[in-house]
């Protein structure tokens, strides 16, 4: 789990939200991503909120944090979470692998592409499912299929013939290729 700067926006709190606690990897919890935490209680969030890890407390969604998502995007709602990394240069979309199509769905696929236009400028927008990884850019989506979640991702554009051509891959298959 990455922690975040940015602070909950006033009006918002996560509430019975919790989808965190079930998508994300909790090391200090040994909590794998897309299981529920042993901790979390439907309905009221963490059981066990005062002794919570610092990787909880220090984490914050992008809905939380932005008063440009409204309640649609609420990540129990939504089906996913967002959350800034690399130093705000990648945007994570997290799935909730019971609900693996709802980036998918409107009016949440349009707004992502409207965000990949950032591709362009060197940032990012990863969708996390499970292991699988998907790079959003504005005309593609490039589906790098199941990956160990320790691999670097490398992606951006490269001119061909005159024109911007979208990549993503995997640093370790540059690597292998190299090596061979």
């Amino acid at each position: 789990m990455s922690e975040t700067a940015s602070v909950p926006a006033l009006s918002k709190s996560c509430g019975d939200c919790g989808m965190c606690c079930k998508v994300l990897h909790i090391s200090e919890l040994e909590k794998p991503a897309g299981q529920w935490c042993g901790v979390f209680r439907k309905g009221s969030g963490c059981g066990d909120y005062e002794a919570r890890p610092q990787a909880c407390r220090g984490f914050h969604c992008l809905w939380l944090t932005s008063e440009k998502l409204d309640d649609a995007w609420r990540p129990n709602k939504a089906g996913f979470l967002m959350y800034p990394d690399r130093d705000g240069k990648r945007l994570n979309v997290v799935v909730d692998p019971g609900k693996p199509a709802s980036w998918q769905r409107e009016p949440y696929y349009s707004r992502l592409k409207a965000m990949s236009q950032r591709a362009y400028d060197g940032y990012e927008l990863l969708i996390c499912i499970g292991d699988r990884r998907v790079v959003m850019f504005p005309t593609e989506d490039v589906d790098l299929g199941v990956l160990n979640p320790d691999h670097k991702l490398v992606s951006g554009y490269v001119d061909k013939d005159g024109a911007q051509v979208p990549f993503a891959m995997v640093l370790s298959d540059v690597e292998a290729a190299e090596a061979s």
